[in-house]
């Protein structure tokens, strides 16, 4: 009983240093490239979907991706990603010995980087034969990171995001089907702790951290409302392959948060563009998917920090996505009954696969993808290894 307490009690160190760490943003993943609501698909296979979309995930890569979808899909997921250091913690601290200490345990996470996301959401896509297309989703996406750093003198850093969000979209093909072309409106309303990094020393001497750096109110979440539009043209020059091109441009006008004028956070979104190319060649039960993506190709993406004051092909590298997936027995447009996954996104290796246990439709979706992004600003940067596993009810 004597070993649980002390178990019990160094695993409530590690809490109360992750709260505690709850009024800060983690100033070293200003560089990591931020955006709500990333598909499962879309990580396994380096984080593509400009020109190779067609399900949900469209709303958030491509609108014009809604217009390929070829049956009703209505889903209910529910997300959870969680770092590679998030894992190895939890069982670490369960094996320090009952005689350990506060800086035990700092000690244990000194270099660790701990990250959650998780998601749930409602969705529907509704096509109308080859006239139109409408997607609409609605959910809550939670994203918490968490570091501890600097043994000399110990250093926390923490950021917290939520975000309640509504996306509505809608896609037609033009031209006889040769162009699809979509457009939609976002509506976010967050909560984002603002960007700071303390010493553990002065977070413990705080006897009001609130009040000194801020909070976040979950009762006061801020609102923004942006408009999406994007297009995909099916080139007849590679109809073997079934290419296609696209291109996207998100936050038109900017992401513009109701912020009382003293107020700096959540950080406003510049307008984003982005251009992919795909190949979709299918052989009877077998589908075979390739992309490749630039997204933020004008570097204007508010979270990096680094690559808005200056350009080079680092900052290009960050933003190159490589992906590709063989399907078996496809279900629908979007969908195969077993799938694996593989691609690169900045130049790590991405996995994942897809499981339709249910066979002929989507009653159950079984996703896992494995990941790294690079938290830093520069290439080779704080990469960090993330896991994202996502069960999808529906039809």
């Amino acid at each position: 009983m004597s070993r649980l307490r002390y178990h019990i009690r160094n695993f409530f160190v590690a809490i109360i240093l992750l709260t505690l760490g709850c009024v800060y943003t983690l100033q070293a993943q200003t560089g990591e490239l931020r955006r709500p609501v990333q598909g499962v698909r879309n990580l396994g296979m380096g984080n593509t979907g400009i020109a190779l979309s067609f399900d949900e995930n469209a709303l958030f890569y491509n609108p014009a991706g809604l217009a390929s979808v070829d049956s009703i899909l209505v889903g209910f997921p529910f997300l959870m990603e969680i770092s590679d250091d998030s894992i190895s913690i939890i069982s670490e601290i369960a094996k320090l010995s009952g005689d350990s200490t506060t800086a035990d345990v700092v000690a244990l996470l000194m270099g660790k980087r701990v990250h959650f996301r998780s998601l749930t959401d409602l969705n529907m896509i509704l096509p109308f034969g080859e006239l139109m297309t409408f997607g609409a989703a609605s959910g809550l996406e939670t994203q918490i990171d968490f570091g501890v750093r600097n043994p000399v003198s110990v250093e926390i850093d923490f950021g917290f995001r939520l975000d309640r969000i509504q996306n509505f979209g809608f896609a037609m093909p033009v031209a006889r089907g040769r162009w699809l072309v979509g457009a939609g409106v976002e509506t976010i309303e967050r909560c984002d702790i603002p960007l700071k990094t303390a010493t553990f020393g002065d977070v413990l001497s705080s006897s009001n951290i609130s009040n000194s750096f801020g909070s976040c109110k979950l009762t006061d979440l801020k609102r923004a409302q942006t408009f999406n539009f994007g297009f995909q043209q099916r080139l007849e020059t590679a109809s073997a392959l079934k290419m296609t091109w696209g291109m996207t441009a998100d936050n038109i006008g900017g992401l513009k948060f109701n912020r009382s004028d003293n107020e700096t956070s959540p950080a406003d979104q510049n307008t984003e563009y982005s251009v992919g190319v795909s190949w979709q060649p299918s052989w009877g039960p077998v589908r075979l998917l390739y992309a490749v993506d630039i997204r933020d190709f004008t570097l204007e993406h508010a979270d990096d920090t680094y690559c808005r004051t200056r350009s080079g092909t680092d900052c290009l590298w960050k933003r190159l996505h490589i992906g590709t997936e063989i399907g078996i027995f496809p279900i629908d447009s979007g969908a195969s009954t077993f799938a694996v996954r593989a691609g690169f996104n900045q130049g790590y290796f991405t996995y994942g696969f897809e499981l339709n246990p249910f066979i002929f439709f989507r009653g159950l979706n079984i996703q896992y993808a494995v990941y790294k992004t690079e938290t830093g600003s520069q290439i080779g940067d704080r990469p960090d290894k993330r896991k994202v596993f996502q069960l999808n009810f529906g039809f």
